[in-house]
């Protein structure tokens, strides 16, 4: 009898606790959630695919994360956008979020 009332307390105890493997993280705190917050898109000077190429840019996509449109953003040569693709006024053929990166 005194081995059962161990098991139970024993299997008892792990259900309450979870065994541990179900716990959950703390939220972040502090430096953990720099760069977590969501970033305002950065205005900059609309351009067309022409006026990109003919300033001697050519145009980078976004690949759905937005990240074309954050002030920190640097084109894959390590400058920063020269202005932001807008869609052409016939209807929106351009990719969205697409930038102007100098060559």
């Amino acid at each position: 009898m005194h081995i059962r009332t161990t098991r139970w307390v024993i299997t008892l105890v792990l259900v309450l606790t979870g065994c541990g493997g179900s716990q959950q993280p703390p939220p972040p705190t502090g430096e953990q959630t720099q760069g977590l917050t969501e970033q305002k898109p950065v205005e900059r000077k609309a351009l067309s695919q022409e006026e990109c190429e003919a300033q001697s840019g050519s145009v980078v996509g976004d690949i759905g994360n937005g990240a074309t449109q954050r002030a920190d953003y640097v084109c894959p040569n390590g400058k920063p956008p020269l202005g932001n693709i807008a869609p052409p006024a016939g209807g929106p053929t351009a990719v969205e979020g697409s930038v102007c990166c100098p060559r």
